[in-house]
């Protein structure tokens, strides 16, 4: 998942998008890469982290050698648009939200094939 990741980032390039681009492709693009595999399964901790740092390297300066500064905490950032925040969604949270699905299925369920 991550490499699927880094492989649609490396055709953007950052240094060329404005702030609203990038935070549109992190909404649109990055964040729903990955939901269909949160859907299924547990992601761990460590694959978590790793796709939170490259949505937050992208939205502070993909592509720059240097260091950027992140001006806003990351947990604002993923607040909706209505109480100040950009409105990208968090994955942590949006993978245990998913996981219930399936268990609330097998139980309704009875003639499902998946079943």
């Amino acid at each position: 998942m991550i490499e699927n990741v880094k492989s649609r980032l490396s055709s953007w390039k950052g240094k060329l998008i404005s702030m609203v681009g990038r935070v549109c492709l992190i909404k649109y693009v990055l964040s729903a890469l990955p939901s269909y595999y949160m859907s299924f399964y547990k992601m761990p901790r460590c694959v978590n982290n790793k796709h939170l740092k490259i949505q937050r390297n992208f939205l502070w300066g993909w592509g720059s050698e240097a260091r950027k500064i992140a001006w806003v905490k990351w947990e604002n950032i993923c607040k909706p648009k209505e109480i100040g925040g950009l409105g990208i969604r968090d994955t942590w949270n949006f993978n245990i939200a998913l996981l219930p699905k399936w268990k609330w299925r097998l139980g309704m369920e009875d003639d499902g094939l998946w079943k």
